[in-house]
């Protein structure tokens, strides 16, 4: 009997160490709490156009006169250059435009349409270049106008890209009589990048 006795002390000393160890490893035990205060998404804005009012057009070439490069009337959406001559061959108008991104989402340029002037044919009409009769018209991304402007440009929120439009009497045809383009234009597609 004795021994079933201390069985039974002994049965009772293991269940409350036991508990004693479940007691003393719940007082180290430490729940911890993540809280989201106000979580405020804003709203995303899209805005990319040239900025300015106008942009005079600077002219190189050999003509000491009869040359003349209109200024660019600028919208948010448009640029309309005004009437321009060129009198001989490598008479070049350079406008310098900005587009700028300000909105907050990436935007990339996707497409450059050209679109030939009426009544002239056109023997290059391929994204920032045209060459139309004796005029070559281009969108560039340099200052000399050598370098097509590439579709697929990205511009960051807040960024600005300067562009270049090109209008140029090529050397390889001189006319006898003047000839006039009217309603070539280049359309630029953004879309978010």
């Amino acid at each position: 009997m004795r021994k079933n006795e201390n069985l039974k002390l002994l049965a009772l000393f293991a269940v409350i160490v036991l508990l004693g160890v479940g007691i003393a490893y719940a007082a180290l035990s430490t729940t911890l709490t993540i809280t989201f205060g106000k979580v405020t998404q804003n709203a995303l804005t899209w805005k990319v156009g040239f900025t300015g009012t106008s942009a005079t057009g600077s002219r190189t070439g050999t003509s000491a006169t009869g040359a003349s490069c209109g200024t660019a009337t600028i919208t948010e959406s448009a640029v309309t250059v005004a009437d321009t001559t060129l009198s001989k061959p490598d008479d070049k108008c350079t406008w310098t435009l900005t587009v700028k991104n300000s909105g907050t989402v990436g935007a990339k340029l996707t497409t450059i349409t050209p679109s030939a002037p009426s009544s002239t044919t056109c023997g290059t009409l391929s994204g920032g270049n045209m060459v139309c009769g004796n005029i070559t018209y281009m969108l560039t991304s340099d200052a000399n106008g050598t370098t097509v402007l590439p579709a697929n440009t990205t511009l960051a929120a807040g960024a600005s890209q300067t562009v270049y439009l090109v209008a140029k009497y090529n050397a390889a045809g001189v006319q006898s009589s003047a000839i006039t383009q009217s309603g070539a234009k280049f359309t630029l597609v953004y879309a978010q990048a």
